[in-house]
């Protein structure tokens, strides 16, 4: 059942990107902004990164000015580090690198399911090549391809994390995702929560990575650059026209709250109030995940999956792409639950069942093309929050529990 489940949703994905893989090639992607921040390195304009008409001039220059709709560039707003992965890609035309990275982020998956495989339980069974195609079958990760992003590589990155926090290297663990953070918004709440469940090694391991992307950083574009960074990305992030995402498109607490058509005169006549809740709500659910996070702490796959959807939820920045992150509590939760809940049905259902709506690609594709209302997939997100937060200060009362314990309890 599950195997025709997995078809299906590859079928739909496949026949989508027959459809638009002319406008693909044309350079619409999100992956038109990795590739000029690549040339313009290559260029040696480094200090003029996140300069509007230089990311423009470039674009219009592959694309050869075939966007008509585009009056500027999709910006690059991404950490000026992260444009040295893609400058390797930019010695290809634009078509075949697209085509490059997308094999680049498949091999990613693989190298996501062998790390996952070896702290697995019941699900360990499965090859790893079955595991990509479930992945391939997950909505997020669909999108992360079609758009040529960067997510996946932010999901490995944090694959590895968790498999070094579950082998007690800690430090290592920490360099791991310091080396996510051009991806900030997600790793430093997943970070936040780690270190305040004493694994406070991993917090100097992240910092110690933080410390060389900052430098790396500097030398790259130079002060001016870095000066010059924060305020481009608010720039873009408030001006949808620029190439920010809309509220309405983000699957996260601001977007939940903020992206729906009443609110527009109360965001214009009170941004900060708008803003100040769900700020404040972010906080809220923060401190409300390192507590109940902490009882879990015989159960790694638990809190850290707590961790990873609150971070997601709590992101100001949240693209539904970025939800490819949810593969690691999706994984992690599905073997925990037929490892240790065998004989608690109910108990793994609660679990679980969250989860199904952001299994549904059709769901998804409604959402986005139809209702332009994405932000709505927080709700089962926020329901996952609550029913993986329940099972934490369950399995945190039996200390050690294995399958045996837990059916003799």
């Amino acid at each position: 059942m599950i195997r025709i489940f997995v078809t299906g949703m590859l079928c739909l994905h496949l026949m989508f990107f027959a459809n638009v893989r002319e406008r693909i090639l044309r350079g619409y992607p999100d992956f038109t902004v990795f590739y000029t921040a690549g040339t313009i390195l290559r260029q040696g304009l480094r200090h003029q990164l996140y300069d509007p008409h230089i990311q423009y001039r470039v674009q219009q220059a592959f694309t050869g000015g075939l966007i008509e709709s585009r009056r500027g560039p999709l910006p690059y707003i991404h950490p000026p580090l992260e444009a040295v992965i893609f400058l390797p890609l930019t010695l290809l035309p634009y078509r075949e690198a697209f085509v490059a990275w997308d094999l680049l982020n498949i091999a990613a998956l693989l190298g996501v399911a062998i790390t996952l495989r070896r702290d697995l339980n019941v699900l360990r069974a499965i090859p790893a090549w079955e595991f990509v195609l479930g992945f391939l079958a997950f909505f997020p990760v669909f999108l992360c391809l079609l758009q040529g992003q960067d997510s996946i590589l932010l999901l490995l990155l944090c694959a590895l994390g968790f498999s070094a926090l579950k082998r007690e290297s800690d430090f290592l663990a920490g360099g791991w995702f310091g080396l996510a953070l051009f991806k900030f918004q997600f790793v430093i709440p997943l970070i936040f929560l780690i270190a305040f469940w004493k694994r406070r090694r991993a917090a100097w391991g992240f910092a110690a990575v933080a410390c060389v992307w900052a430098l790396l950083s500097f030398a790259l574009v130079g002060w001016d650059g870095m000066l010059a960074y924060p305020k481009f990305v608010l720039q873009i992030a408030k001006s949808p026209s620029l190439g920010g995402v809309p509220p309405e498109l983000m699957p996260n607490l601001r977007g939940l709250l903020e992206g729906w058509s009443f609110n527009s005169a109360a965001a214009d006549s009170a941004p900060a109030l708008v803003s100040g809740l769900v700020l404040v709500l972010s906080i809220a659910l923060l401190i409300f995940a390192a507590l109940k996070g902490k009882t879990s702490k015989d159960h790694l796959e638990v809190g850290f999956s707590l961790a990873v959807v609150v971070s997601a939820l709590i992101s100001w920045h949240t693209n539904a792409h970025d939800l490819c992150l949810l593969l690691l509590p999706l994984v992690l939760l599905a073997d925990y639950g037929w490892t240790f809940l065998a004989d608690f049905p109910g108990r793994r259902a609660r679990l679980l069942i969250p989860a199904l709506p952001l299994l549904i690609s059709p769901l998804w594709f409604v959402l986005w093309l139809e209702n332009k209302n994405i932000n709505l997939m927080a709700i089962p997100l926020l329901w996952s929050v609550w029913e993986i937060s329940q099972e934490a200060m369950r399995s945190g009362g039996s200390r050690g529990v294995t399958p045996e314990r837990a059916a003799a309890g």
